[in-house]
């Protein structure tokens, strides 16, 4: 079962989908999603998929992203929209 980030809060959780922190990241940076996916070798409709939590995120895939985005996976992993990566 998939959770937003808000659900995740509220039941406490500890760990947060990398998939929220991408969405969030890709949003805060102004990037375009379509442009990220290039770079990463994705198709915009899987990424698309990815960020709406409809599909799994591959660890290849995270790597690939991550270097689009010039961020490392645990900038990602821990990304904090009030703390600039």
């Amino acid at each position: 079962m998939m959770y937003s980030k808000n659900e995740l809060q509220k039941r406490g959780d500890i760990l947060t989908d990398v998939r929220i922190n991408l969405r969030e990241i890709i949003r805060d940076r102004g990037f375009r999603q379509a442009a990220i996916a290039g770079k990463a070798g994705m198709s915009p409709c899987k990424l698309s998929q990815v960020v709406n939590l409809e599909r799994k995120l591959e660890a290849n895939e995270m790597f690939a992203l991550c270097n689009a985005m010039g961020i490392t996976p645990v900038e990602l992993s821990e990304y904090n929209p009030q703390v600039p990566v």
